[in-house]
């Protein structure tokens, strides 16, 4: 089996971080998440790494959750942990994270966009937060969109699940450029290029500060909204909503609402 995480030289101090799971959209499996924790360890080691792109294989950035593993009772908390562990590595880590997101980024996946430092979009992404539909609580991606979005506007995007545009993300914080999907590496590549020319010690602590003015408060802190996520993937709406998905039909609550 190929990797599910490629690593790749890009210019001297930047490399590619590559979701390489295109038959299923990349979807965060548990696996997925736990070499892409390695990848970023293995990265944040050399010295001379400063950069990372991050880019799914395909058509798709990344289309959220693995929700074969999701509905999976003895998986769900090796599933919730590595979604937890792989936002805190993009927070955490010195290196300066950069989205580049193609065709769409979806749940996880978004957030997993979120969690990075700069998100460039291809003007043809589609982004959004369809939690609530699948009986889910956003709350593990909860922490990296407050720091980005307005309130109101991440009030929209998590109680409806409104699927929006790389345009409409711009304008929400979400995305801080957006350009032709030709140009999506291009203008990531040129964004890292001016990132290296700050000195390397002084953009670490750039991140370290911005880390430390937008940290959020105790309640929205990774464990507790862990053991929030944990209880709402043991759900009854839960499973329902996740089967509903998969079987390709409504769930009983939007059944219910039709009649």
């Amino acid at each position: 089996m190929p990797p599910l995480i490629r690593v790749e030289p890009l210019t001297p101090g930047a490399s590619a971080v590559v979701l390489n799971r295109a038959e299923r959209r990349n979807a965060l499996s548990i696996d997925l998440l736990d070499q892409f924790c390695a990848a970023i360890n293995g990265l944040e080691q050399d010295r001379d790494q400063r950069v990372i792109i991050l880019r799914g294989e395909g058509p798709v950035f990344c289309a959220g959750l693995d929700l074969s593993e999701a509905r999976d009772d003895s998986l769900v908390e090796r599933s919730a942990s590595g979604v937890a562990e792989a936002l805190r590595r993009l927070r955490d880590t010195s290196l300066i994270s950069i989205a580049a997101v193609q065709g769409g980024a979806y749940a996880g996946g978004a957030g997993l966009m979120a969690a990075c430092d700069i998100v460039v979009a291809a003007d043809d992404a589609r982004i959004g937060f369809p939690e609530a539909r699948r009986g889910l609580l956003p709350a593990l991606i909860s922490e990296p969109l407050r720091a980005r979005v307005r309130e109101g506007d991440l009030r929209y995007l998590l109680l409806t699940g409104d699927i929006v545009t790389a345009s409409e993300a711009h304008h929400a914080g979400l995305v801080q450029r957006v350009v032709p999907s030709e140009g999506l590496m291009g203008e990531a590549e040129r964004i890292a290029g001016l990132i290296l020319e700050g000195g390397p010690e002084t953009i670490r602590r750039t991140k370290g500060l911005l880390n430390q003015m937008y940290a959020p408060p105790a309640y929205v802190a990774g464990d507790a909204m862990s053991k929030v996520h944990l209880s709402a993937r043991r759900s009854d709406e839960a499973r329902e909503g996740l089967a509903a998905f998969i079987e390709k039909r409504a769930p009983w609550w939007s059944r219910e609402r039709s009649k």
